[in-house]
């Protein structure tokens, strides 16, 4: 009996179209990592704290050969390319579906499908026609985890307000939106301020780690 060859098909999600990459890769990995940041204790060594985990990253080394058929290889390699153009009506690029054989086991936490967004695309052209017609091409790859599993959500989810939390600031947080998470009350945004020296409580860089301090 001859096995099956499945070939590696990426999916938009935006639009519901979906194409199969010419020759599937003989490798792709993973990244994942978690963040830790020291929490003060008076008079005690610090300890690590979780503040979450990041989103996956699959990396891929794709390999695009038109020469036999003598046809331009940037045909395939720009429906690649267009996973990062801009979607005005969802305001970002596309949402895609990484596939490839049978669903793997492991609930939120297997590998593929993969639903991502193109992170990064590195090409190279690396034979053509005496024309100048490039027939063959290296792709790398990386997309990034859109949603973080549900698991993740629910361990960086916000507690009661008498224990001293660890919170790392993301896009247009202010330090009032972040005693509202907390505390239920964006009024009582000056304890978050004054347990980490904010000056300026409107103007909060991403990724910063702040303290949320525990509350009477």
């Amino acid at each position: 009996m001859v096995e099956r060859l499945e070939k590696m098909r990426v999916r938009n999600l935006d639009t519901g179209d979906s194409f199969f990459v010419l020759f599937n890769p003989s490798e792709y990995s993973f990244e994942d990592a978690s963040h830790w940041v020291d929490q003060d204790k008076m008079g005690q060594k610090p300890e690590l704290q979780y503040t979450g985990g990041d989103r996956k990253k699959l990396t891929i080394e794709l390999f695009l050969d038109t020469f036999e058929a003598r046809t331009d290889v940037r045909q395939h390699t720009q429906k690649i390319a267009g996973l990062l153009v801009f979607n005005k009506e969802k305001h970002r690029p596309p949402k895609v579906e990484l596939s490839w054989g049978p669903t793997a086991p492991g609930g939120a936490y297997a590998e593929l499908p993969f639903v991502c967004v193109l992170e990064s695309l590195k090409q190279q052209f690396v034979m053509f026609l005496g024309d100048g017609t490039p027939v063959r091409a290296k792709l790398s790859v990386a997309f990034l985890e859109f949603t973080l599993p549900e698991e993740e959500l629910q361990k960086n989810e916000p507690h009661s307000p008498d224990l001293t939390k660890i919170y790392v600031v993301k896009v247009r947080d202010t330090v009032s939106s972040i005693a509202g998470l907390f505390y239920d009350d964006p009024t009582k945004w000056r304890h978050i301020a004054s347990a980490n020296d904010i000056d300026t409580p409107r103007e909060l860089t991403p990724g910063l780690v702040l303290r949320i301090p525990k509350i009477a």
